[in-house]
C-alpha cells in the first residue's frame, strides 16, 4: 500500500517508536495522536502484552475507499 492509498502504522525494532504512514497531515495527526495519546490504545497494546503477544510485530492498516462515498 502507497502513502496515498491509506494509513499504516507499525512497530519500529530499530526507533522503538511508531511508525505511521499517510496520506495527509490531517490524517497523520489524528492517527498520532491515537496511537501517541489516547489511553485505550495504551490499554489495548498492555493487554495484548499481557496475553504474551509479540508487539513488534503489530501493524494497523486501513485502505481509503475508492467509491468516494463517506462511510458516516
Amino acid at each position: 500500500m502507497k502513502n496515498e492509498d491509506g494509513i499504516r502504522v507499525r512497530w519500529s525494532k530499530l526507533e522503538k517508536d511508531w511508525i505511521i504512514h499517510y496520506p495527509n497531515s490531517h490524517d497523520g495527526f489524528l492517527t498520532s495522536d491515537f496511537v501517541g495519546g489516547r489511553d485505550s490504545f495504551k490499554e489495548w497494546i498492555k493487554e495484548l502484552s499481557e496475553r504474551e503477544y509479540d508487539l513488534s510485530t503489530l501493524k494497523i492498516s486501513v485502505r481509503l475507499r475508492t467509491d468516494g462515498v463517506n462511510g458516516s
